[in-house]
Parts: structure tokens; sequence; C-alpha cells
């Protein structure tokens, strides 16, 4: 009987289980990259809309003339501008998100991330304060991401006010 060329099917079955393997690893590695990506996109969006919210708040509160009223209960400032208008901030739920607002009718918060948790501390008192604490949970709105990809970032800041 004559040896004939090829491959037994033991063979096969190994060199088949070993790509199933190999290509297994190298797809789940392109998921977790994938993953990580959205991650990292999701939070540097989050934090910049935070940091800009913030600086926008500390901006407007620090060089305000004089303080009209602070309600710490209900998470709300009012304030002289230097140019001598006033402007109301408070957060709102728009389209069941929240944002933060002022009463110029434009929001602080961009429309792609959601505030919770907004609170406004007025100290020593709400009647005299001297400084304003603000702190603030921002979280992007896209409902189809995983809960892993959409993380959920606390922003925090006091501020003096020096135009008093």
């Amino acid at each position: 009987m004559a040896i004939k060329p090829g491959f037994s099917l033991i063979e096969l079955i190994v060199v088949i289980g070993l790509l199933s393997l190999l290509m297994l690893a190298i797809s789940s590695t392109m998921l977790m990259s994938i993953i990580s990506s959205n991650r990292i996109r999701t939070t540097s969006t989050v934090k910049n809309a935070g940091n800009f919210a913030l600086s926008q708040l500390q901006g407007m509160i620090r060089n305000s003339k004089s303080i009209i009223t602070c309600d710490s209960d209900n998470s709300t400032i009012s304030f002289v501008n230097p140019d001598g208008g006033s402007t109301t901030i408070l957060a709102e739920s728009v389209d069941t998100f929240g944002k933060i607002a002022s009463n110029s009718g434009t929001y602080i918060t961009p429309g792609n991330v959601s505030v919770t948790d907004f609170t406004l501390t007025c100290e020593p008192d709400d009647d005299n304060p001297t400084l304003v604490k603000i702190s603030f949970d921002m979280q992007d709105v896209v409902s189809t991401k995983r809960p892993t990809e959409n993380p959920l970032l606390h922003f925090e800041t006091s501020i003096n006010i020096r135009n008093e």
C-alpha cells in the first residue's frame, strides 16, 4: 500500500482548534481596545464639559458686583453682573436631563451631558455670603453606552467673592 500525501484528520482538528483559540484571543483584545477607547473618549468629553461649566461659574460669581440672593436649600444664586444686570444660576431638568442654567436663556452645560446632584452652598450664611461652594456630578446622556463606558464624574469648586 502506498502512502498518500496529505494531512490526517487528527492533524486538521488540532490546527483548527489552535486557530480558534488564536482568533478568540485576538477578538477579545480588539473588543477590550474598543471599549477602552470609548470610555476614554466619553470621559474626556464629560471632563471638558464639567471644567468649562466650573470655569464659567467661577468667572461669573467671582466677578459679580454683589450677591442678591443665595438659596442653599434650592441651590440657586442671584448676583449683580459687572455691567449692572442680574443673573440667576440654577439647575433645571430639560428633557429628563439636568442642566446648569442661567436666566439669560442659555445653558452653561452642553446638550450631550446630564448634570445630577447640583448643590450650591453659601458660607458663612445665605444672607451675607463670602464663599460659594458648587458641586455636581456629570455624565454623558447617550443611552446606548454601557455603564462601564459611561462614567459619572464629580466636579467641585469654592469661589471667594471679591467684589463685595
